[in-house]
């Protein structure tokens, strides 16, 4: 019977780390002086971590590699006065951070940092299965567009959980690109019909 409960805690153990090592991890914190630091570990490759402020104006921007770890400090003593984000973008998901620039301080919400994950898109004969898992409730927008640019299918929904599978008999051979928009954030699909 203690072989069988090890066995099972080893089993966890085992799962919540290789979850927790599936996930880039991004740790923003402020510190003195109106700076902010921020840390990085790259572990799908590709992630693009970047700076932004309301009007979408990229401030910063670095691309990481796979295994890249990186550690910046940010001085924000001569930024305006304002709210920025923080944004680490990989293919997985999309992880924002805001921060608010008071004229004596920097505060970093960490309360309030949203994770939005990419849809699953799969092609089975002609038909595409999405799932979008929608855990901010935030608007969600989809669309299929053609080769030519052509938006042939479009939804908007809030729901927490998506799921559509979208017939693709009737159209002709190609590329299409499926956007699936979340709040601000968008995750792009390309699927090749033949």
């Amino acid at each position: 019977m203690n072989k069988i409960i090890k066995k099972g805690l080893l089993s966890v153990a085992l799962l919540a780390t290789v979850v927790a090592q599936a996930t880039s991890k991004i740790v923003v914190k402020s510190s003195i002086d109106k700076k902010v630091e921020i840390s990085v570990a790259s572990v799908e490759g590709g992630e693009v971590l970047s700076i932004i402020d309301t009007k979408d104006e990229v401030l910063f921007s670095e691309h990481l590699e796979k295994g890249n770890w990186l550690r910046k400090t940010f001085d924000f003593s001569t930024a305006p006065e304002g709210i920025y984000f923080i944004q680490s973008k990989g293919e997985s998901k999309i992880e924002v951070t805001p921060v608010i620039v008071a004229k004596d301080k920097v505060t970093v919400l960490d309360e309030s940092k949203k994770v939005y994950k990419a849809p699953s898109v799969k092609l089975d004969d002609r038909i595409a299965k999405v799932l979008i898992n929608n855990f901010n409730k935030s608007e969600v927008k989809l669309t299929i567009i053609d080769e030519a640019g052509e938006e042939i299918y479009t939804i908007h929904n809030k729901d927490l959980v998506t799921y559509n599978a979208f017939n693709f008999d009737k159209l002709p051979a190609g590329s299409y690109t499926i956007v699936t928009k979340i709040a601000d954030y968008s995750f792009e699909d390309t699927i090749a019909l033949k």
